[in-house]
């Protein structure tokens, strides 16, 4: 896997990247650290690799967030995203 963002990049959060920050009506954030290639040893000995990034929001820095989740938090339409009430 080839990491997707570079520093500098922005983001725009959907509903439920903006869940997981303080304030969470700002919606664009920008790739301040990154790509860091993540080792991690897995209990069955394999390794597991991602890329991970470090996210500036308003006045919150986000850190070591792995491409993965980074991308939950800006697709609406991705699979695992819970589905919220549009009040």
């Amino acid at each position: 896997m080839s990491p997707k963002y570079k520093i500098g990049d922005l983001v725009i959060l959907n509903d439920f990247g903006r869940l997981v920050i303080d304030d969470n009506r700002t919606r664009v954030g920008i790739v301040v650290n990154g790509p860091d290639n993540k080792l991690h040893p897995s209990p069955e000995e394999a390794t597991l690799m991602y890329w991970a990034y470090d996210i500036m929001v308003a006045d919150e820095l986000i850190t070591e967030v792995p491409q993965e989740f980074l991308q939950r938090m800006i697709d609406t339409d991705h699979e695992e995203n819970p589905v919220l009430s549009q009040e």
